[in-house]
């Protein structure tokens, strides 16, 4: 059954919300002020057609929208899309009084994907296909050249479903837990030209692998390196535990801007490169690092924004929980030649309040955690140790919004913030904010503790402690040891 709505109402994302049945419904793929039917016999009502069509609208977007869902802009021309998502930027962080927010958009909005998965299914023909999990649900949706993913990568994935078809090696069936190929996992290296092929499959067992490579490498496709990986858990997790080296060295090199590097099947790299080029390299000139400046680069990865900022520090610590990445970090170090920082396997959180109890020197922090932002105590942390600017790079503006906060309570001002579309064509939007120390607290602080008095200007701020001393209870270093009475020297 159809049912017609017009002059739909949309906000940022390009949904809209319907009522069918007295029940409240998102439908997808709409634009504001458009007129729309809408089919509400499936269990989630979808957009049928749109009879009033927007001039933002485009005709050439993504034939599989509608089904995968995971680009919600591919119905509207992309200078809109930006627009769209500057003025979310704007308002988000409007508390904050800083104008209009400046949003940086890519030169080309497609195939700029440096990592891609799918998932294997059958197809009704019998022939192993890839695709993507439908919104909702775990129906894989069969998609032949995914517009976001690189265009070699894309090249592979066409020959390797004819690869595997020709060698039978059956698709992993969640319900009955067999069968042997579950994803195929790509990284590729824009400007190294490098590739590399993962295999997922269901446990170590990989009938044919040796016909499957011997048949990949007559395609003269310029595969690097071929890993198989290990999954058989009852997850939606696309990477298992462990892996083996089918061809080539099991990794890839990628340069970014004047540097190398070594990226690993579980590395953490930005899956835009061009975009992490423009991000990273905005962070530093905003960082104003200098050459006796103390830099932390906390969830570092495989050390990207550290070897970056090494050109123009003293000492560079990067801090990554992935112990994986870190090991690649330090590689990555080593083939550029710099000598002047350390990278530690920790949690960023416990690496930090470890500092402020010690209360070590820090002049900058960079921070890029993941969408979930950072935490309470880390940024307590920060306000212990008072680095004069903290560059928080962020997938996700809601929880930057929520940190800038705590920052705040911990005397720092938000000085700018910027927004950079690493992920065009989807929702999801990368920006950074830069922080400085509030020096007027410091200076009133000085004041009070040399007059050892509680006494304030109460026109000016208030005097409240920099951080819940709470936190240092928590610290893992004590509790097992590792505490050295000799003070370190950076």
């Amino acid at each position: 059954m159809l049912k017609e709505f017009k002059n739909v109402k949309t906000e940022y994302l390009p949904d809209t919300e319907v009522v069918i049945d007295d029940k409240k419904y998102l439908i997808h793929g709409v634009i504001n002020g458009e007129d729309i039917l809408v089919e509400t016999d499936n269990k989630y009502p979808k957009l049928k057609e749109v009879i009033k069509k927007s001039p933002e609208r485009i005709n050439d977007g993504c034939p599989f929208q509608n089904e995968c869902g995971g680009c919600r802009f591919m119905h509207v021309n992309y200078e809109y899309e930006k627009k769209l998502k500057q003025k979310f930027l704007t308002d988000l962080f409007k508390p904050f009084s800083l104008g209009e927010i400046k949003f940086n958009g890519m030169d080309n909005p497609y195939n700029y994907r440096n990592k891609c998965q799918m998932t294997y299914k059958l197809s009704k023909s019998k022939k192993v296909v890839a695709g993507l999990y439908e919104e909702y649900s775990h129906n894989i949706v069969t998609v032949s050249n995914c517009m976001l993913q690189s265009e070699k990568a894309n090249e592979v994935i066409q020959v390797l479903n004819k690869v595997l078809t020709k060698n039978k090696i059956t698709p992993y069936d969640e319900k009955t837990r067999t069968g042997i190929i579950r994803h195929v996992y790509i990284r590729y290296g824009f400007n190294s030209k490098q590739l590399m092929l993962v295999i997922v499959t269901n446990g170590e067992f990989f009938p044919g692998r040796n016909n499957v490579i011997k048949d990949l490498n007559k395609e003269n496709l310029g595969i690097t390196t071929i890993v198989q990986n290990y999954n058989s858990r009852d997850t939606s997790i696309v990477l298992g535990d462990k892996e083996r080296i089918l061809y080539g060295p099991g990794y890839i090199y990628e340069y970014v801007s004047n540097y190398k590097f070594k990226i690993s099947p579980k590395s953490f790299f930005q899956i835009n490169t061009n975009g992490m080029n423009l991000i990273y390299n905005k962070a530093i000139e905003y960082a104003k690092i200098k050459k006796t400046d103390i830099v932390i680069d906390a969830y570092c990865g495989v050390g990207t924004i550290s070897i970056f900022a090494s050109k123009y520090a003293k000492k560079v610590i990067g801090v990554e929980l992935n112990k994986n990445a870190i090991i690649d970090a330090k590689i990555n170090a080593k083939i550029n030649n710099i000598s002047n920082i350390e990278f530690l396997a920790d949690d960023a959180t416990n690496f930090m309040t470890h500092l402020a109890k010690a209360k070590e020197h820090i002049d900058v922090v960079i921070m890029d955690p993941p969408r979930d932002g950072s935490t309470k105590q880390f940024i307590d942390a920060i306000g212990y140790l008072k680095p004069r600017r903290v560059i928080y790079v962020s997938c996700d503006p809601k929880t930057l919004k929520r940190d800038l906060y705590l920052f705040s309570d911990n005397d720092y001002i938000i000085k700018h913030i910027e927004g950079v579309d690493m992920f065009p064509r989807t929702q999801h939007i990368e920006s950074f904010a830069i922080l400085e120390r509030d020096t007027e607290v410091d200076e009133l602080e000085a004041l009070v503790r040399k007059n050892n008095t509680k006494k304030y200007n109460e026109n000016k701020i208030k005097y409240i402690p920099k951080a819940d001393i709470e936190m240092m209870k928590n610290d893992k270093y004590e509790a097992k040891g590792y505490i050295n009475n000799k003070k370190k020297k950076y």
